[in-house]
């Protein structure tokens, strides 16, 4: 596929999402939400019953960084299974871009979060908190990791169901691994440090890519548009 035809696909995919409050207002409400919340979470929790120790504070916002990993896994499945579903409904199976909306979105959200908790957190910590090695690492390799991990079981389930909310609600599924994830590493069973978020790397690498292979024999357009009533 050249250039041109991926352009052309990517055009009206994007067209598409901006036409459907569905998926637009998740996809800009959700990131900002968690942006602007969470630091605030910490700034109050600072001012209430006489603080918290610093250290708590970058606990908490080192913990919160994994809350894009779970956004990342939730946000492509509204795309996801529209890509199959609904484009079986219009009789055009075009699968819409999925990753990289959702990705935009949340790296944008990362970054306000970021520079939020910093100005909020300054005056106690005595310096900003972010970035750090963990947060860009996170962000930058396991949120796309997690994404397409999303993206690829969505296409799995939207193969094979007919109703949009269905497929959107199975999809979902794919977040309570991550959700489990962050649960016990508050609950240090497992940690989130450098060598914690590497692992996570390549186990999402592998499973990404063994994946891949079944996303694409599942796929089949001119199958799924002569088959599909």
């Amino acid at each position: 596929m050249n250039t041109t035809v991926i352009a052309t696909i990517a055009g009206k995919d994007l067209r598409q999402i901006g036409h459907r409050r569905t998926v637009l207002v998740p996809l800009i409400a959700f990131p900002l939400l968690i942006a602007i919340g969470l630091p605030l979470i910490v700034f109050r929790a600072e001012h209430r019953s006489g603080g918290i120790p610093a250290n708590v504070v970058t606990t908490l916002l080192g913990a919160f960084v994994v809350i894009f990993v779970i956004a990342a896994a939730l946000l492509p499945t509204v795309i996801a299974s529209y890509s199959l579903v609904g484009e079986k409904a219009a009789r055009s199976l075009e699968p819409l871009l999925a990753t990289l909306p959702p990705l935009a979105a949340l790296w944008i959200g990362a970054a306000v979060f970021m520079v939020w908790a910093d100005l909020l957190t300054h005056h106690q910590l005595g310096y900003a908190y972010f970035p750090t090695g963990q947060s860009l690492v996170t962000v930058l390799l396991v949120l796309p990791l997690a994404a397409i991990l999303s993206v690829q079981y969505s296409v799995l389930v939207s193969a094979r169901v007919t109703d949009i909310r269905a497929a959107q609600q199975l999809a979902g599924l794919i977040v309570l691994p991550f959700a489990a994830l962050y649960l016990l590493a508050e609950l240090r069973m497992f940690s989130l440090d450098g060598t914690g978020v590497a692992v996570l790397c390549i186990v999402l690498a592998v499973i990404d890519a063994a994946l891949f292979g079944v996303t694409r024999a599942t796929f089949r357009r001119e199958e799924i548009l002569t088959r599909w009533k």
